[in-house]
C-alpha cells in the first residue's frame, strides 16, 4: 500500500463524522462491523483491561482488507485478563464515552446493537461457561500440577497455584452470571434450526450448477413471537453480505404457510463461485432481538461453490494420458514429460482458443488453451504436462502426478466439457479410453497422438504365452501383460 495511513483516515473519519442514521449505509463500506462486534464483545466479556474497551487508544492492532478496503481491530496483548475485581465490568463497558467511537458510535445503531449481543451470548453459551471451562482447566491443571509441585525455583507456592485455579473458575462463575443478569443481554431471541440448502433437483446441501439459483430454508421459533427472518449471502470468500428475506408463506419452498419453516431464494451464480451464506432471525419484542446461525456469523458461515454445467455439444474428449513418461516420447525439447492427448470425436474441427485445462477442481481455470488452437476433425491433439511453457504453446503449467489425481477439460465459461481421475499409474504405460474416444479408461501400451484401440495384427503363429506381473512389488492392484511368443 503507499499510503496506509490514509485508509486509517478515512475509516475514523466515516466512523466520527457519519450521522448515527446513515452509518449502516456508510461505515460497512469502511470498517467489518460484524467483526469489530465480536472484537467488542470478546474483550468485554473476558474483562481485558489491556485493551481497547479500557483504554481507548491502544493495545489492539488496526488490519487494512486489501481485498474488501475494510478495516478490522484484532486484539493485542491479550493477557490481563480474567481478574477477580474487573468480573463486574458492564456488557457496554464504556459505550457511554464518546472517547471510544468503536462502542459509542457502533453500539448506537440498534441493529448492530442487537448483533452485539447475540454474540456475546454466544461468547458465554460456549466459552465463558463452566460447564465447559471447569473440565478444561482441570484437565491442564492435572497436566502441569506435576511439574508445578517439582519445580525448585518456581515464583509462587503450590498453595498459590491452586488457588488461582480456584479463582479462575470463581471468575468464570460470576462474570457469567453479571452479564446474563443484564437486562438487554438477558433478552431471548429466536432459536433457528434443521438449515438447509438445496438445489433445484431439490437435494439437500447439493450445490447448484452454474447458472441456477439454489433455496436455503430454516426452522424458526420464538416465545416473542417472530419479527422476521433474514437469509444473508455474499459471493467469494471475503466481503459484505447483502440480505434477503426468508418467508413462511407456502410460496418460497417452506413447506406449509405458518409452519415456522422459513425459505429464500439464492440467486444464480457462475461456475466456481464461491457462495457464502448464514440465516438471522428477528425477535418481536421491543428490543428486536436477534440469533444467528450458524452462531459464529460472520466469520462462520455455511458455505458451497457453484458446480459447473455439461457443455452442451462439445465433441472433445480427454482420451489418453501418460503421467510417469521415462522413455516413450520427448518434447520439442527433447524432454520425457507428463502428457495428455484430446480427441475430436466429430467430422469437423473443434476450436478449442479459450478452453482450460485443469488437475485441480477448485481451480477451475488453471490454464487455458492458447487462441488459434485447432484439434481436427475425428484427430488428436497432444499437450505437455510439465510446467514449462517456454517450452511451446501446448506446454500446461502443471504435472501430472504419477500415484493419480484430477483431470478437466472446461469451456471458455467454465462448463464441464470431460473429467476423470485416475489412480496410480505405470512408468511409461498409457492411461487410456477404450473403446477410442468413448470408453473406460484402462492401463496399455500408449498410443500415443493415436488411436487407442486394440487392432488384429496377422501372420503371427501363436505359440507359448509369457506374461509379466507389474508393478513389483505390487499395491492393491496388479497388471498383466501376456506376450505371444512366435514359433520357428
Amino acid at each position: 500500500l503507499d499510503n496506509p495511513w490514509d485508509y486509517l483516515v478515512a475509516g475514523c473519519d466515516a466512523l466520527n463524522n457519519t450521522p448515527t442514521a446513515e452509518l449502516p449505509q456508510v461505515l460497512p463500506n469502511f470498517i467489518d462491523i460484524d467483526r469489530t462486534l465480536w472484537f467488542l464483545a470478546s474483550e468485554i466479556a473476558f474483562s481485558d483491561d489491556d485493551s481497547y474497551v479500557f483504554k481507548g487508544k491502544m493495545d489492539y492492532y488496526v488490519y487494512y482488507e486489501a481485498e474488501t478496503g475494510r478495516l478490522t481491530p484484532l486484539e493485542y496483548d491479550g493477557n490481563s485478563v480474567m481478574t477477580g475485581n474487573l468480573a463486574s465490568w458492564s456488557a457496554f463497558y464504556n459505550a457511554n464515552k464518546v472517547n471510544y467511537p468503536l462502542l459509542n458510535k457502533i453500539l448506537a445503531v440498534p441493529i448492530w446493537r442487537q448483533r452485539y449481543l447475540a454474540h456475546l451470548r454466544t461468547i458465554l453459551e460456549e466459552e465463558l461457561n463452566p460447564a465447559i471451562c471447569n473440565p478444561m482447566l482441570d484437565h491442564y491443571k492435572a497436566m502441569i500440577e506435576p511439574l508445578v509441585l517439582a519445580d525448585p525455583k518456581k515464583l509462587y507456592s503450590n498453595t498459590q497455584f491452586n488457588n488461582e485455579v480456584n479463582a479462575l473458575k470463581t471468575f468464570i462463575n460470576n462474570r457469567r452470571n453479571n452479564l446474563l443478569g443484564n437486562a438487554e443481554v438477558a433478552q431471548t431471541a429466536p432459536v433457528i434450526q434443521d438449515a438447509n440448502l438445496y438445489n433445484l433437483q431439490g437435494q439437500s446441501w447439493e450445490a447448484p450448477e452454474s447458472g441456477k439459483q439454489a433455496y436455503v430454508t430454516a426452522q424458526v421459533s420464538s416465545g416473542n413471537g417472530i419479527f422476521g427472518v433474514n437469509l444473508f449471502f455474499a459471493t467469494g470468500l471475503v466481503g459484505n453480505f447483502t440480505p434477503l428475506q426468508m418467508y413462511d408463506d407456502g410460496q418460497h419452498q417452506d413447506g406449509a404457510s405458518g409452519d415456522g419453516l422459513y425459505g429464500a431464494v439464492l440467486p444464480a451464480q457462475s461456475a466456481g463461485t464461491w457462495v457464502r451464506f448464514y440465516i438471522e432471525a428477528v425477535a418481536g419484542n421491543t428490543a428486536r432481538s436477534v440469533s444467528y446461525l450458524p452462531v459464529g456469523a460472520e466469520h462462520d458461515v455455511f458455505i458451497y461453490r457453484v458446480q459447473s454445467s455439461l457443455a452442451p455439444d462439445v465433441p472433445v474428449a480427454i482420451n489418453e494420458l501418460m503421467a510417469s513418461n521415462n522413455t516413450t516420447v520427448a518434447d520439442e525439447a527433447g524432454q520425457y514429460e507428463d502428457w495428455i492427448e484430446l480427441f475430436n470425436k466429430s467430422d469437423q474441427g473443434v476450436d478449442l482458443s479459450g478452453f482450460f485445462l485443469t488437475d485441480n477442481a477448485a481451480i477451475p481455470d488453471k490454464w487455458e488453451i492458447p487462441q488459434n488452437t485447432v484439434i481436427p476433425a475425428n484427430g488428436y491433439l497432444v499437450f505437455w504436462a510439465d510446467e514449462d511453457g517456454n517450452d511451446g504453446d501446448l506446454h500446461c503449467n502443471f504435472k501430472l502426478s504419477a500415484g493419480g489425481e484430477l483431470l478437466q477439460l472446461r469451456t471458455p465459461a467454465l462448463e464441464l466439457v470431460d473429467s476423470m481421475s485416475f489412480g496410480p499409474q505405470v512408468t511409461d504405460m498409457g492411461y487410456a479410453r477404450v473403446p477410442n474416444g468413448t470408453g473406460n479408461f484402462v492401463i496399455q501400451a500408449p498410443t500415443f497422438n493415436g488411436n487407442n484401440d486394440v487392432t488384429a495384427v496377422s501372420g503371427v503363429t501363436p505359440g507359448s504365452t509369457g506374461f509379466h506381473l507389474f508393478p513389483n512389488p505390487a499395491g492393491t492392484v496388479v497388471y498383466i501383460r501376456m506376450e505371444a511368443a512366435e514359433q520357428a
